[in-house]
């Protein structure tokens, strides 16, 4: 193994690295020449192709496929495992990727006489582009957001340790990488290549398909400006750190900015709650149990939780802030029963209650709401407050079965057999309700378009993590969606934010005006998606 990693990582050395051997104790001036842009710009032409025929679709995660290595490899993977019908097909893909690339890079380096310290650099970008890749599929399959930002972190870390490599001067993959952690790998220059990046592919996905292409353009542009900046010596010691803590607080400042604050006292609603955990909850435990009713306008005399297993006497308190005295006591496996029969035990349960019902959603459980109120003209519910609905997945194949994205979901099912084995999480995405609302492309959608009762509003109120995973511009249909706060998926139905805009919207008040940056945060984001 050893052996292997040297092979990929190093060259024979020549006369002039011999006389260079210790440039891992002591920094050496820059010897690389201007890199060649010709080469670049025929990829550029090639994505640019291929985006205005429909191989790839217009998005704003095109400006990625002509970005800084490895970036440009992440996003191969990531279309390889969204779109490939098989696993030969993949692995053809993966080879075409490989060879592309590492050509496009030895003609920017100077010549094909590069090819092999190309390929090794490849080859070492590998293995992170595809956790990077792989996990931005599970999190645009499932709908689980830490997945997909865990992924970004990955892409990220990646491109800031080794964007720099190739352009030091130098044969060896791993003279250049210490070399450069020596001298300083550049971070204000990746972080802020990363940065525009990011601003490219938020501001493109404000103007639809023509703007993707011209974001590509844009974005080769960005890269050469960027690999001229790397080629050159590195900036000075104290210039760099200044840079460097500049930025870095600017991050950490956005990252720590939050709109919660204690909300206003709604007053007493009329009627009853309904409160409606997701999907991997049981009775009692999950996040939406520890929703404060008393925000809402309502206290635990008028609170009930809804059961996907159906009514009953009621279960064990757990973690709810209210005794849980109707619906049978569920588990895991309950929450994710075919649609149809989760309809019918939410009609079953909220027929009992005292009109006008409200109801409040977390997660999934708005697909079920949605679902039973929007077939029932006679429903007793006025009022549908979903937190932090998910929709817009990515859409997967079923096990054994052929279709795009085949390699992705093995890959998908794979993290998610070992989030089970290690106790994490139970949730299964080819029991009924996962497999028809996330393993397709439009139905749970579609959820989110059916029409309402005449009498019944809803709101949606979207994490702004979770809003880096839809690709839609309304994704929640017809209902009027909230300023997104800055608040985890699992945490977001015990905050203030989230409070705060239900009493809003349930003592008919207009909603508050939304902070722009948390939204474009979000599609900044999303230009990292899998296509």
């Amino acid at each position: 193994m050893l052996g292997l990693l040297r092979a990929l990582t190093e060259a024979e050395p020549d006369a002039s690295d011999r006389r260079a051997h210790k440039a891992y104790l002591c920094p050496m001036p820059n010897r690389a020449t201007a890199p060649r842009i010709w080469p670049l710009l025929c990829a550029a032409a090639l994505v640019e192709l291929l985006g205005v025929t429909g191989v790839l679709p217009a998005h704003p995660y095109l400006v990625r496929a002509v970005a800084l290595p490895p970036l440009d490899l992440t996003f191969d993977l990531g279309a390889l495992l969204g779109r490939a019908t098989s696993p030969g097909w993949f692995a053809a893909g993966l080879l075409v990727s490989v060879v592309v690339r590492t050509t496009v890079l030895a003609l920017m380096l100077g010549s094909l006489r590069k090819w092999w310290f190309a390929l090794r650099f490849e080859l070492v970008v590998l293995v992170p582009s595809f956790v990077a890749a792989q996990l931005a599929y599970v999190g645009q399959a499932v709908l689980y957001s830490a997945a997909f930002w865990i992924g970004l972190l990955v892409s990220i870390a990646s491109a800031l340790a080794f964007a720099h490599v190739p352009w030091r001067g130098s044969t060896s993959v791993r003279s250049s990488l210490g070399r450069g952690f020596l001298e300083g790998p550049r971070l204000p220059t990746v972080i802020s290549y990363l940065a525009a990046v990011g601003a490219l592919g938020a501001i493109t996905s404000k103007g639809g398909e023509a703007a993707s292409l011209v974001g590509v353009l844009v974005s080769t542009l960005l890269t050469v400006l960027c690999v001229r900046r790397l080629s050159q010596p590195a900036a000075a010691p104290a210039a760099t750190r200044t840079v460097g803590v500049v930025i870095v607080a600017a991050v950490a400042a956005l990252a720590l900015a939050s709109t919660a604050h204690r909300p206003p006292a709604p007053g007493t609603m009329p009627g009853e709650l309904l409160v409606v955990p997701g999907m991997d909850t049981s009775s009692g435990h999950g996040s939406v149990f520890s929703l404060r009713p008393s925000e809402y306008g309502f206290g635990c005399a008028r609170t009930f939780y809804f059961s996907y297993a159906g009514p009953g006497g009621g279960a064990a308190q757990g973690q709810s802030v209210c005794p849980i005295r109707t619906g049978a006591p569920y588990s895991r496996a309950d929450t994710e029963r075919p649609l149809g029969d989760l309809v019918a035990a939410f009609r079953a349960q909220v027929d009992r209650l005292v009109a006008p019902v409200t109801v409040v959603t977390h997660s999934s459980g708005a697909w079920v709401a949605l679902a039973a109120v929007s077939g029932d003209k006679s429903s007793p519910v006025r009022n549908i407050v979903t937190i932090a609905p998910i929709t817009d997945p990515h859409g997967y194949p079923p096990p054994g079965a052929s279709g795009e994205g085949i390699v992705g979901a093995a890959g998908m099912r794979l993290v998610v057999a070992i989030a089970r084995s290690n106790g994490f999480s139970r949730f299964d995405p080819d029991l009924p309700l996962a497999s028809r609302l996330l393993g397709s492309r439009v139905t749970s959608a579609s959820l989110f378009d059916r029409s309402l009762p005449a009498r019944t509003r809803d709101l949606a109120i979207p994490s702004a993590y979770d809003l880096a995973l839809v690709g839609t511009s309304h994704p929640y249909g017809h209902a009027l969606t909230a300023c997104a706060p800055v608040v985890a998926h699992g945490a977001l139905p015990t905050s203030d934010a989230v409070a705060t805009e239900a009493g809003r919207f349930l003592a008919h008040r207009s909603q508050a005006p939304c902070e722009p940056w948390a939204s474009w945060a979000a599609s900044a984001a999303a230009t990292f998606q899998v296509p």
